[in-house]
């Protein structure tokens, strides 16, 4: 099915659910949705839209960016969000690459997104009637860049990923993609009809759009919208609110931790039956803090965005006896790969490799960096490193490219940072390498829970009784605030720049 028409499954059962709810506690029924969809997607047609050209979203999460993207994609185009808080270097260099007929900027909702429309010359036009907004129009027409038969083969969105090493690639996916990983969603139970949804998550970010957007559509749930994360508006919405789902990156998570320490106000009672979180793993001291502070199961999930973005999660299985990813969702393949491309026998490590419906049809583009990242096969090369458990649950050990060799050992990150995590006092950590007498050493930084100090030489004499002496830190270095992104992910790239900086 192409993904436009979740909307309509939900209009045809329950036509008066509520699908979205803004900040000011303003309603939009599914109905309204779609009306409002239709009549934009009319629109862009009318400025010029043809099939398979790209319509470029520069805005944040609002009721005008979820329209906007979904006419787009009705209309026959590609969908390419971005996040209104990227520099101009980034959106303008994202423009040049796919070359968009429309480029829509949600200025209403967004300061930021009215100061890039600033920029852009050609032809202006306000959006009346569909949305509030600006929207640049090509002086002339652009390139479709890719075929379009008005199938679920199509190209629905690209998401440009975050580039932290050279120019972002972007990741196509299909209707194909996101009709597979929508309906995995609602068979595992995920999200559920009359679900409450908390979505701060950026919808310019596969977790965002996929994992809780269209996945919370599909379902005929109701998205609770929130422009900007902050704990205190979060735990408002868990406990005012009648929230019924929380999806989250581990920051946000510990930002209301920090909340209810810092004011003496629980969590509990309140109405959520799960919580999730994405983006990167949570240690097992940090699980059970999240879980007694909301009061339920925390479900985890594996993926990227080149898997759309899901491939494994806990659903489905009794809870596993160590923190991982989960299990394979079903119909989709993975299996753990050696250097040399060949499966690793039960119990060893190997580069996770990907295979089903979920994997993007490419980069656009870039036919070499899709060959690189895709086998004649269909196994998508992730690269991280992975291991399955006793269960057949996967455990992600570390990234190929993070990691450290140090005395000749192999060295991955998010082994010493799982050891950091249980230290009491810090509320995030990084890791990363730093050449050093023609090897490489282990640095460590670590953000301080709010309202607390990290006592570094009682953090080192910890993690020399839990770790290896070859994995131990050779510095840890306390920040206020780790750098991080929209998402909340930490941003390595900048803590690396800080030590040459240092150095």
């Amino acid at each position: 099915m192409r993904i436009d028409r979740i909307i309509d499954e939900t209009v045809a059962s329950a036509p008066s659910a509520v699908a979205l709810v803004t900040e000011n506690g303003q309603t939009l029924t599914y109905a309204s949705l779609r009306e409002r969809v239709d009549t934009a997607a009319q629109a862009l047609l009318g400025n010029g839209l043809g099939a398979g050209q790209r319509v470029v979203l520069v805005g944040e999460n609002s009721v005008d960016m979820v329209v906007v993207l979904l006419a787009a994609i009705r209309a026959g185009a590609w969908a390419v969000p971005l996040n209104a808080r990227m520099s101009a270097s980034e959106i303008d260099a994202i423009c040049a690459h796919c070359e968009p007929q429309l480029v829509y900027f949600a200025a209403h909702h967004s300061p930021e997104a009215a100061a890039h429309a600033e920029r852009y010359a050609g032809r202006m036009a306000v959006a009346s009637g569909w949305a509030q907004g600006l929207l640049a129009i090509r002086e002339r027409s652009a390139l479709s860049g890719g075929q379009s038969d008005g199938t679920e083969r199509d190209v629905a969105v690209m998401i440009y990923t975050s580039g932290t090493t050279g120019m972002p690639k972007g990741v196509m996916l299909t209707h194909a993609n996101l009709d597979f990983v929508t309906k995995a969603s609602l068979a595992q139970e995920v999200l559920l009809p009359g679900d409450h949804i908390f979505h701060a998550l950026p919808i310019s970010h596969s977790y965002g759009l996929i994992t809780a957007l269209l996945c919370g559509l599909r379902a005929g749930a109701t998205l609770h919208l929130v422009t900007r994360f902050a704990a205190e508006r979060a735990a408002h919405a868990i406990l005012r609110d009648g929230i019924t789902v929380f999806l989250g990156v581990p920051a946000m998570y510990a930002r209301l931790f920090e909340w209810s320490a810092r004011t003496g106000l629980a969590l509990t009672p309140n109405r959520l039956r799960m919580a999730y979180v994405g983006g990167s793993q949570l240690d097992a001291n940090r699980k059970a803090q999240t879980e007694a502070l909301l009061g339920v199961r925390l479900h985890h999930g594996y993926g990227m965005t080149e898997s759309a973005p899901v491939a494994t999660r806990t659903f489905g299985h009794p809870p596993p006896t160590e923190v991982t990813a989960g299990w394979p969702v079903p119909g989709v393949e993975i299996e753990l790969r050696d250097e040399a491309g060949r499966a690793v026998p039960a119990g060893q490590r190997g580069e996770i490799c990907i295979r089903g419906p979920n994997v993007m049809k490419g980069y656009f583009r870039d036919p070499a960096q899709t060959r690189a990242a895709i086998d004649p096969q269909g196994w998508l090369r992730t690269g991280d490193v992975g291991v399955f458990g006793p269960e057949g649950d996967l455990s992600i050990v570390g990234r190929i490219k993070e990691m450290i060799i140090r005395g000749g050992f192999n060295v991955y990150p998010a082994e010493v940072e799982r050891a950091i995590a249980g230290w009491p006092d810090v509320a995030q950590c990084a890791v990363v390498g730093r050449a050093a007498s023609g090897e490489e050493e282990v640095v460590a930084f670590v953000e301080p829970i709010e309202g607390r100090s990290v006592d570094i030489d009682a953090l080192g004499r910890y993690l020399r009784q839990h770790l290896a002496p070859y994995k131990v830190p050779s510095s840890i270095q306390v920040l206020p605030l780790l750098p991080a992104s929209g998402t909340g992910k930490v941003l390595k790239s900048v803590l690396i720049g800080r030590l040459s900086t240092d150095a």
